[in-house]
């Protein structure tokens, strides 16, 4: 075989598995979608909490919650001594409670409603939805190289945010809360 043939075979090898690299990177969040959905329909919250990043999303969500009350970031400027005293009023109130929702039980229930939003559920006394009811349906979008939104399809419950990890893993690190 003649060195030509070598080469191009070489280069045509190395094309190709740079490609699929690619398409597998590429690819990744809806993988790690289908994970997630099943771990959610099976209820194995402990299979869903291998799938994110909490002290991440515990912050993610505590910013956005004191934003939507005004009562900003701690340890931002602006209000004077009254407005670092509501601040951390207000951590004291939401901390316990954000540490409440994002947790391997709360975030399993987020992602099998498909709505971010923190709804207490009526005590009406029905058994909990059974795998043969129709399940949400996602849809994904990459907002940057390193992360994805999932959103419920037809919906305003906000979105999940993934974060990358490497090439192929992803982690739920983030909401964006719905503009209600």
């Amino acid at each position: 075989m003649s060195k030509r043939k070598t080469g191009k075979r070489l280069l045509t090898g190395a094309v190709a598995a740079l490609v699929l690299l690619g398409a597998t990177s590429y690819a990744s969040p809806w993988w790690r979608l289908q994970q997630l959905r099943e771990a959610v329909s099976e209820r194995d919250a402990a299979r869903v909490a291998g799938f994110v990043d909490f002290p991440a999303l515990r912050e993610n969500v505590k910013v956005q919650v004191m934003g939507r009350m005004g009562a900003g970031a701690p340890g931002q400027d602006g209000g004077g001594l009254l407005g670092n005293v509501g601040r951390a009023l207000a951590g004291v109130v939401i901390d316990p409670l954000v540490d409440a929702l994002v947790s391997p039980a709360g975030v399993t229930a987020m992602l099998e409603a498909g709505d971010v939003r923190i709804r207490r559920k009526p005590d009406d006394g029905m058994p909990p939805p059974s795998s043969s009811e129709e399940k949400v349906r996602y849809t994904l979008s990459y907002r940057s190289w390193d992360r994805v939104a999932i959103e419920r399809e037809g919906g305003d419950g906000g979105a999940f945010i993934l974060h990358r990890h490497g090439l192929w893993t992803w982690k739920l690190g983030g909401i964006e809360m719905p503009r209600t």
